[in-house]
């Protein structure tokens, strides 16, 4: 029932009224006669335009026209002048006018187009806000996982445009996406964080948004006295900037606290004057969360006809506009009266419909969902900014190519030859020593095969003084399976993704038997990829593997989990390594020495993607995240390693097959 309130409030960031009173036809004039006798200042007559109607639809709601004279003028005058940052502003603002009436596809429609034209522009700041607004019709149709992206990429915009006040908005809105999905503590965070922004800017619509939401998150937390508090401090910010959509919102957010105080005839004071003004404002979604609490407030008070009329006609109204989580709450409502009347066929009727809503909303995945969007947020940011490094790196180096150019033009006739001659000296420089860089890659590479070596043989010892036959004989199998393909692939700089994924699976089995079979794991392929021409360096994965195994899994003991992923990110391949151990933070606090072995394997395969990198000229990339960064109630590491797509053709492997079978037939000659 609670949940809208938060998702209603961010209407009062279009609904606030500029000024008071609707505008007449003097109003008017001024902005007209700018535009007939100031060429020049469209732009400006545009956006006192879009002023105007913010004023004229604040205070008529419902029953104003959702495009009224002024924004239909004022887009004829931006098409007119082909200005698409005005543009967007005009249809997002419908987009946001048609979401409040509930017609969603008008609503995505209009946002769509203003996303368009801010695509176009290129501004941040604008974009940040269309994203933001597509997110609340997202939540309005309990799409809860599509509303956190969009949310999310509002924010990353404006934290890039330092737009502050969009910043706390959409802050605001991620910690109603954690109320909705039911996480209450993390939704009180976010609305503790975008209220200290809208104090610092002494917003008031910012301030009544976020103690209303507050409020509602204590409330669902059973700590109803402060709740209490939130809400009328909510209901001042509210009456002071005259929003009266924001008041009808406290007055449904009081009446449910009364409720929860046991104090019926206080509730319905408060909920009825939240039905009044929902009706006049055209908010259907309110107008049914008025309708069902007022419903259930009858109920308790025993006055079961009253309840009855009112649940059905919240009911109906929810059903119309397909909010899911408010045709539960008042079909649960329903089957508690009819219970109460003795009906208890329609009982049962209304409590199985309450219950398939309630499965349909209460979906494991939006939580799993929520925390992966968070994680690629976080992903994209730190992409974003060793990008900007690259790019800071790049403006230097052209800088100093000018440099040298010049100095170049000013010498030429005195030094070319001189030049000529250290250029070809620096070229052979350069080639001795990529030589020998790539001699010791090759042996840094062989320097992770003896550490698995050493301890797939202890175990064997260990299966062998147990005579354990069986085991050992598996043990002993897979283990001579490894070393044929290890053996194979070490004198090669790339392998078959297929021969890799066979290396990681025998090395895995052989791990899990060596630790009693402590630990599954998964092996996943992306059906895309061609496994056959797809090349990846070999073993490359196995020390994060190992470290998961031997660092993350083994102190936990048992129901460990191993997931490696091999995608296809366009003209890359992202290998990915997922464990649910105790995490690399843990690991690292645990044991020193452990903590300098993954920071050899860490350096050593970032020496690999360095030389992968100049190799293909691809981009490559590491990341190790520990997950309760991502999620505090989650645990274990991931590992993302980025590497360029390298493919080979049918017809180069068969010349390299008939190569081989000529030099092996010289050999035996």
């Amino acid at each position: 029932m609670g949940r809208s309130k938060g998702l209603v409030f961010l209407l009062l960031l279009i609904l606030v009224a500029v000024s008071c009173g609707s505008p007449s036809e003097g109003e008017l004039a001024p902005v007209q006669k700018a535009k007939n006798r100031l060429p020049g200042t469209d732009s400006l007559v545009v956006e006192q335009l879009i002023e105007k109607s913010y004023s004229h639809y604040g205070q008529g709601g419902v029953h104003i026209d959702i495009n009224d004279s002024y924004l239909v003028e004022a887009e004829e005058i931006a098409r007119k002048n082909e200005n698409v940052s005005q543009l967007a502003k005009i249809y997002n603002l419908l987009g946001q006018r048609y979401r409040n009436r509930a017609q969603y596809g008008e609503a995505m429609h209009y946002h769509q187009k203003a996303l368009d034209f801010a695509t176009r522009k290129g501004n941040k700041q604008l974009l940040a806000n269309v994203y933001n607004q597509i997110g609340v019709v997202y939540r309005r149709i309990d799409d809860n996982p599509m509303a956190l992206e969009m949310h999310v990429k509002a924010l990353g915009l404006a934290e890039e445009s330092g737009d502050s006040l969009t910043i706390s908005s959409a802050i605001n809105s991620i910690g109603n996406v954690n109320y909705n999905l039911g996480r209450y503590v993390s939704s009180i965070e976010y609305f503790r964080r975008s209220l200290a922004m809208s104090e610092a800017r002494d917003n008031k619509l910012g301030l009544a948004i976020n103690h209303n939401n507050l409020g509602e998150s204590l409330l669902k937390l059973g700590e109803v006295d402060s709740a209490m508090n939130h809400f009328f401090t909510s209901l001042r910010y509210n009456y002071q900037i005259d929003s009266k959509v924001g008041q009808s919102i406290c007055f449904n957010s009081i009446g449910g606290a009364y409720l929860a105080q046991d104090r019926p005839h206080k509730a319905l004071e408060y909920l009825q004057k939240g039905l009044h003004l929902n009706e006049e404002l055209g908010d259907l979604m309110q107008v049914a969360i008025s309708y069902s609490k007022i419903g259930q407030t009858y109920m308790d008070m025993g006055e079961l006809e009253a309840a009855e009329d009112h649940l059905r006609k919240g009911v109906q109204v929810a059903d119309s506009i397909g909010v899911l989580y408010q045709i539960e709450e008042g079909s649960r409502l329903l089957s508690q009266l009819y219970e109460k009347k003795k009906k208890y066929d329609e009982a049962l009727k209304y409590f199985k419909q309450a219950a398939a809503y309630r499965d349909s909303i209460i979906n494991v995945k939006n939580i799993h969902h929520l925390a992966t969007q968070e994680a690629i947020f976080e992903s994209e940011r730190q992409r974003e900014r060793i990008d900007q490094l690259n790019q800071e790196t790049m403006r230097q180096k052209s800088l100093l190519d000018r440099q040298r150019f010049y100095l170049i033009t000013v010498l030429i006739l005195v030094i070319t030859v001189a030049f000529a001659v250290v250029m070809v000296v620096r070229q052979l420089q350069l080639r001795s020593r990529y030589r020998n860089v790539r001699h010791q890659q090759r042996l840094l590479r062989s320097q992770m095969n003896p550490h698995f070596i050493f301890n797939a043989l202890s175990a064997i010892h260990v299966y062998i003084l147990e005579h354990d036959i069986e085991k050992s004989s598996r043990f002993l199998t897979d283990f001579a399976r490894l070393m044929r393909q290890v053996l194979r692939s070490s004198t090669h700089d790339y392998i078959s993704l297929k021969e890799e994924a066979q290396i990681l699976k025998y090395y895995l089995e052989l791990q899990r038997l060596r630790f009693s079979e402590s630990f599954e794991y998964q092996l996943n392929v992306d059906e895309s990829l061609p496994v056959e021409s797809i090349m990846v360096p070999p073993m490359l994965t196995q020390p994060f593997i190992e470290n998961a195994i031997e660092h993350g899994i083994k102190p936990i003991e048992n129901d460990g989990q191993i997931q490696v992923h091999f995608k296809k990110d366009q003209n890359r391949v992202i290998v990915e390594v997922e464990d649910n151990g105790i995490g690399i933070d843990a690991s690292k606090k645990a044991s020193e020495k452990e903590k300098g072995h993954e920071s050899m394997a860490i350096k050593i395969t970032r020496e690999r993607l360095d030389m992968l990198r100049r190799d293909s000229g691809g981009r490559t990339d590491l990341f190790i995240l520990d997950k309760k960064k991502i999620n505090p109630f989650d645990r274990g590491t991931v590992v993302r390693i980025i590497i360029p797509m390298v493919q080979v053709s049918e017809k180069s492997k068969k010349e390299d097959i008939s190569k081989k079978k000529i030099l092996k037939t010289e050999k035996v000659n």
